[in-house]
Parts: structure tokens; sequence; C-alpha cells
């Protein structure tokens, strides 16, 4: 089963003409379809080709293993999954004071889902707002803090409204990448602060699993990320990536993802968490990565 697919013919980065073939993956949430990645020869930048039409691609996410949209605490790896994000919430507010060098402010979380994240910083003083795109999980937000949640980032009016933007696993699903991160950069203040969360595929565990790398996604998300990657779309873009941090639990919950699909044991999974963080301490690759883009002048 396979739902409108388009074939890209240029780089989504630096528009080359010019791809190999990196890896092929299989849908493991919904139809069970392989999916293959394409590798820029001009730029290195890994994209999901084909990939589902954007009027097609909520048919991929009908899933209930889909756990970004879900509350459910049913399962071993849901549980420890609500147990981590209760401390991600806590280290994600430590760095985003840090590198924005404020206490409180006013945020913006993009791909805000049922709205944990936000209410997490609501208590903490930050004036927040959301955009989501999943309508269950948007209804879920709105009575979760009290107020509406856009559903498009085009929705939100004005310009240089937000200190902080935050896009914790969001931007490897968006379709124009360049163009989305030169909207996000009118919405920051002149000093704003834009945070993106996004899996790395230059990680051990990424190598160990390959196409059962559950980071991967395929085939909702659309982009792959190393981090030459995202320092030529922040320049693209009017930004300049200031600092970068890992978000450590995420090896382990990739690699006991990763185990489950490729049919061995979760515990296995674990342990190759461990080994890609301990790997990471030398050489930075962390399964997934933390940036902190701060706002260039876009008339540059």
């Amino acid at each position: 089963m396979e739902h409108g697919l388009e074939k890209i013919l240029l780089c989504p980065v630096c528009e080359g003409e010019s791809h190999k073939k990196h890896i092929e993956g299989k849908d493991h949430n919904v139809t069970g379809n392989v999916f293959n990645i394409a590798e820029c020869l001009s730029c290195g930048f890994r994209y999901t080709n084909p990939r589902p039409k954007e009027k097609h691609i909520y048919k991929y996410y009908q899933s209930k293993n889909y756990i970004s949209h879900s509350s459910t605490k049913k399962g071993l790896i849901n549980k420890i999954y609500h147990l981590v994000r209760s401390y991600q919430f806590y280290k994600k507010k430590e760095v985003i004071q840090i590198s924005s060098n404020m206490k409180k402010g006013k945020i913006l979380d993009i791909g805000c889902g049922t709205g944990d994240f936000l209410k997490y910083m609501d208590t903490y003083g930050w004036e927040t707002d959301g955009v989501e795109t999943d309508e269950g999980a948007k209804i879920v937000a709105e009575k979760k803090l009290g107020k509406k949640i856009k559903e498009k980032l085009e929705h939100i009016e004005g310009e240089s409204k937000y200190d902080v933007i935050s896009m914790w696993h969001v931007l490897e699903h968006v379709y124009d990448v360049k163009d989305y991160l030169k909207k996000v950069n009118k919405l920051l203040k002149k000093n704003g602060v834009l945070v993106i969360g996004v899996p790395n595929c230059a990680s051990y565990d990424a190598k160990k699993y390959k196409g059962n790398w559950v980071a991967y996604d395929l085939p909702i998300h659309l982009s792959h990320f190393r981090k030459k990657n995202i320092e030529e779309l922040a320049k693209k873009s009017s930004f300049k990536v200031n600092d970068i941090k890992p978000l450590i639990f995420d090896a382990y919950y990739i690699g006991m993802l990763s185990a489950k699909k490729s049919g061995s044991s979760i515990f296995l999974g674990l342990i190759h968490g461990l080994i890609s963080n301990l790997k990471a301490k030398k050489s930075g690759e962390y399964s997934s990565l933390i940036y902190f883009l701060f706002k260039q002048d876009l008339r540059r």
C-alpha cells in the first residue's frame, strides 16, 4: 500500500541534481513498505526519495505506535519514555535558559504535541505558544494550556515576537526546510534563539542498525541530518549555529526500539545505546543533537 509518492529531483539543501542511494528501510508503523534514502553528491545531505506527497503524509502517521502524540504508559518502552521525558523537560529548560541568557521570556514550541513541554515551561514563568498539526494532540494541548494552539506556522501573525523558538524532533518532518527556517527567523526577536533537536544519522547506533534504525522513521522523516547539514541550512536561512549539545537519553530509547524492530532484545538495544554515548564522548556524534541557532539579519 502506497499513498501518492513524489520523486525529489533537486537536493532540498543545495539544489544539486545528482544523488546516490544511501540506504533503504521499512515503514514499521503503517504500510510495511520499503523506502529509499538518497544522499546528495554535492553537499552530502540525506533525504527520503521518493517521499509521500504532502497531502497524503497524514496517512503514514495513523499508527498507535507513534508515541509522540500519545499519553499511553502501557508497555515497558512507553513507561520508560514517559519517565525519561520528565527529566528531559528539566534539561531542555536548563539549556534554553543558558543559551538565551534568560530565566523567562516568550517561547514558541513548534510541534508541541499534547502540550506537556509548554505546560512545564509555563510553570516556570515562560509565556508560551504552540504549533501542532495533529488535530487530536492539538485539542489535548489546548485543554491543558487553556489557550488556542495554531495548526500551522503561517497562522501566527506578526514578526519578531519570540525570545525562543523550539523544534524538538520536528525539522525532519518538514517539507521545505530552507523556506520553513526563514519563516521561523522572522518570528524571532533580534537576539532570539532557535533550538532544534534532531536525530543524528552519523551516530554509532545509526550505523549499527542501518535500515532498522528507528530514528530514520520512514517515510514520515523526510530529512536525515548530520552536523554539516544543519550548519549549511543555518547559513541559508540567516542563522548561525552557536552551540551543539547532546540529547543523551535518545540513544537508549532509539536503541531499544531499533533492537525490537531488528528482532533482538531491548536489553541489547540499551547496551548499544550506552556504546553509542561512550563513543560520542570522543566523536561528538550523539544519537540526537540539540542545535542552538542565533538569528542573523535576513537582509544580509
